[in-house]
């Protein structure tokens, strides 16, 4: 019993011991603090190193993709090279400036690029992360890894193709083996190309081509309301005929031969000049003549002959077009002796009459022409499908000449325009790119281009800077003794090749197979002279969403909106002539764009033209959404051009590489490279 109590007493004073523990805190937070350390470290420690791996995870991805997108735009198509100065090394370069070796702590990563067959670029990258507080739990390091993929994705897209095809594109850069057509060809193969290969399942992309020189080929693209009935062009007419007497003839006869004595001529190899300026060195001949000899046998005998000797040192030079192709030919002279001999005979007619000659009257004058014949059978909302119909200014005196108008050369004359001397109360109907012609108004429509019925007064041929008439002048009355005769007149018909010149067939905007494209380049022929503005305006006729091709335009984008893109291509500089027949008439004749008071010079015309592209360029960037892609191949990238591109859209390419090149990064920045994974 006294066991039992006090084992009582003790487990009383226990309780009571631990009771005061409990209640007293004065001696745990020692013990407690102890205890926590090790999971808070961890708890800081993961949270630092956690923040660290996402940080560098971001930025290992964020490396990832600009190594691909770099690697992608620097590809030439589909094509992946490695090694030295290859995409792959662009790759590489792109991704270290962006996650160069120890950043975060980590170590050297591990990087790697490739291509597909489709061209997509795919990197892949990891790197160590080494833990900073978390070692104290056993964790050294961590491999964080990113992967990447990165393509050219298009949507639905226009390219309009404004290609200069003037004479001077015969010509071959410097350093190339082929003309700057043929590189054209190529080039625009290749971007053809490189765009198809990135087209994705479900898009379109629709083509466009507006050749130009001095005028463009759009005429069986247009409908037959949108052309003049009866047009007025600078023309002739006939105007009967007179009788000129025949003269009496001399006593004497006078005839000049010569003989080869000795010495050499020979043609030396020919080669390739400037096609737009087309002219033949200067000679370097040297000729020496010995004086006449005495009449013999005297002078008074008949007959009489005396002889003198030439002799030729030196070269001559001739240039010639030749389907656009400008040739230069020397001919060399060795020492060649001739002997000339100039014989006076006596007459046996002498005191005859001579047969009496034809004269040949022509009027000079403002001709109408009814054209209906050339705009084919239908409907005025149907197209043009070509034709013919005579007119009677052959040089066979009235006869009929032969117009034709088909695709071959359906080029046109613009609509009604201000003069530069005008106020802005006179309408320019050719700049207006919507205005769908009024029947009702043929001032708002187009004419045909008909260089076999335009003549012009008082000019000695193309290049004359003086003696032009005015259309608007009381008509001018001719004479001529051989209907040939080119006195008082000057025609542009049969210089297809200079100042008649018609461009290949434009197209409008559709969707093509490689090998119609193919077709149709190799068809691009070459001739004319450079005007910028016609290239121009007509490209963005056949691109204006609002204007004379609206319904196709709505058509198309009832499948999704297009992204619209006009690629002008020019190899030189600005180069009317005022003795062309262009898109305003002969200019030095219509004057329908500058003062009727006098005669244009050609520098009036190439400022009147690069307002108006400059103009027409604005409109494009501002009004139409257009994206305006600008090259100057084989020439310098002019303030006028640069200035005409959209920003960041202007390039020179000097030579066959260099316009692939500019090519490929142009499709590349169309079909709007980007991050796919």
């Amino acid at each position: 019993m006294g066991d039992c109590g006090q084992m009582g007493k003790q487990i009383n004073r226990t309780n009571g011991f631990m009771a005061r523990l409990a209640h007293n805190e004065a001696g745990n937070v020692l013990a407690i603090v102890a205890a926590a350390i090790f999971p808070l470290a961890g708890l800081i420690g993961g949270g630092i190193d956690v923040s660290r791996l996402y940080l560098a995870k971001t930025r290992l991805q964020q490396a990832c993709d600009a190594g691909a997108l770099a690697g992608r735009r620097s590809m030439s198509g589909i094509t992946w090279t490695t090694g030295a100065n290859s995409n792959e090394e662009t790759a590489k370069n792109f991704f270290n400036l962006n996650f160069p070796a120890n950043k975060y702590g980590a170590g050297a990563p591990t990087i790697h690029y490739a291509a597909s067959d489709t061209g997509a670029v795919t990197g892949t990258a990891s790197v160590a992360v080494p833990m900073t507080l978390m070692k104290l739990f056993g964790f050294s390091s961590r491999t964080i890894s990113a992967e990447c993929t990165a393509d050219l994705q298009l949507p639905n897209t226009d390219v309009m193709f404004v290609l200069d095809t003037t004479l001077s594109m015969n010509d071959v850069n410097p350093g190339d083996s082929e003309s700057r057509i043929a590189v054209l060809r190529t080039a625009v193969q290749n971007f053809y190309n490189a765009l198809q290969q990135v087209k994705p399942a479900g898009s379109h992309i629709r083509y466009g081509f507006v050749p130009y020189s001095s005028t463009v080929n759009v005429g069986m693209l247009l409908k037959r309301n949108w052309i003049q009935d009866n047009p007025v062009y600078d023309s002739r007419v006939p105007d009967g005929t007179s009788v000129i007497p025949g003269s009496t003839q001399g006593g004497t006869i006078t005839t000049n031969t010569s003989v080869l004595d000795s010495g050499d001529k020979s043609t030396g190899t020919k080669y390739q000049g400037s096609s737009e300026t087309c002219s033949a060195p200067a000679n370097s001949l040297s000729d020496s003549y010995t004086p006449w000899s005495a009449w013999s046998p005297s002078a008074t005998a008949l007959p009489r002959s005396r002889t003198r000797v030439r002799t030729r040192d030196g070269v001559t030079y001739s240039a010639g077009l030749n389907k656009g192709i400008c040739w230069i030919t020397p001919t060399n002279w060795n020492n060649y002796i001739e002997t000339y001999t100039q014989t006076v005979s006596e007459n046996p007619n002498a005191g005859d009459q001579n047969a009496d000659k034809t004269a040949y009257h022509w009027i000079y004058q403002p001709v109408t022409y009814p054209v209906a014949d050339l705009k084919g059978a239908g409907s005025g909302d149907e197209l043009v499908s070509g034709g013919f119909f005579t007119a009677p200014v052959s040089n066979n005196f009235g006869a009929a000449r032969k117009i034709s108008w088909t695709q071959a050369n359906a080029c046109i004359e613009e609509r009604a325009t201000r003069r530069n001397n005008e106020g802005t109360d006179v309408p320019r109907y050719d700049m207006d790119i919507d205005l769908i012609p009024d029947p009702a108004k043929p001032e708002t429509q187009w004419k045909p281009f008909l260089p076999g019925v335009i003549y012009g007064r008082r000019a000695s041929g193309a290049t004359s800077t003086s003696g032009w008439e005015y259309s608007g002048s009381a008509p001018t009355y001719t004479r001529v003794v051989s209907p040939n005769s080119t006195t008082n007149y000057y025609t542009p018909n049969g210089s297809t090749d200079q100042y008649a010149a018609c461009p290949t067939y434009a197209r409008k905007l559709a969707e093509i197979d490689s090998s119609t494209l193919s077709t149709y380049m190799n068809g691009l022929t070459t001739a004319g002279f450079t005007y910028h503005d016609i290239g121009m305006l007509w490209g963005l006729r056949l691109m204006s969403r609002e204007g004379l091709f609206a319904a196709e335009h709505a058509a198309a984008e009832s499948t999704g909106r297009y992204a619209r893109n006009l690629i002008f291509m020019t190899d030189g500089e600005t180069d009317t002539r005022i003795g062309s027949y262009d898109a305003w008439g002969v200019s030095a004749v219509s004057r329908r764009r500058t003062s009727t008071a006098s005669i244009p010079t050609d520098a009036d015309q190439n400022a009147i033209t690069e307002a108006r592209l400059t103009e027409l360029c604005t409109i494009a960037k501002t009004q139409k959404n257009i994206t305006v892609w600008v090259i100057a191949f084989g020439t310098n990238l002019t303030t006028l051009l640069s200035n005409c591109a959209s920003p960041g859209r202007a390039y020179q390419a000097d030579n066959a590489d260099q316009l692939t090149t500019t090519f490929s990064q142009i499709a590349s920045q169309i079909a709007q490279l980007r991050i796919t994974r």
